[in-house]
């Protein structure tokens, strides 16, 4: 599928979700503890002992379940506040595409995680990347539109 063609699914999946963040004001989806996780193998430059732990996490989120993955990526950045994607995964759990749109609070907090990802020590390009597209999301949060920065992460997530 070309960049084009993403692009139009992507848009077309966050008009649909308009439809659905109206229909239903903040909605916290809670999963079953005991469901199954797929598996998620994605490097990051950390210390070896996070890496288990952020693909867990990782699963987590590819999984809606945004609450826990938000702890399980506290905990990676509590005991090492230089991952900076395990800050990228903390503000990644706070956008919900498929639900309501952040709240102010939310957004303030993904900002926040965003920058420390930013000064963290990513080791890699790729990295840098993906922290640098979310950075569209969070940033300006005040003056543009949720509608209008999910585009713009969108637009820069092609390019990752």
């Amino acid at each position: 599928m070309n960049a084009s063609k993403v692009l139009k699914f992507v848009l077309l999946i966050t008009l649909v979700s308009a439809r659905v963040a109206n229909a239903q004001e903040h909605h916290e989806h809670q999963h079953d503890t005991t469901e199954k996780l797929g598996q998620v193998n994605f490097p990051i430059s950390c210390p070896p002992a996070a890496q288990q732990k952020f693909n867990r996490a990782l699963a987590l989120l590819h999984s809606f379940q945004y609450s826990e993955a938000d702890l399980a990526f506290a905990e990676i950045t509590a005991s090492d506040p230089d991952c900076a994607m395990a800050w990228w995964g903390a503000a990644m759990s706070l956008y919900h595409p498929l639900w309501a749109p952040p709240t102010p609070a939310e957004l303030q907090k993904g900002w926040e995680a965003v920058k420390r990802a930013r000064t963290a020590n990513a080791k890699t390009q790729r990295e840098r990347d993906y922290i640098a597209a979310l950075e569209t999301f969070y940033k300006d949060a005040d003056k543009l539109d949720h509608w209008g920065r999910a585009r713009a992460y969108a637009e820069s997530m092609e390019g990752v």
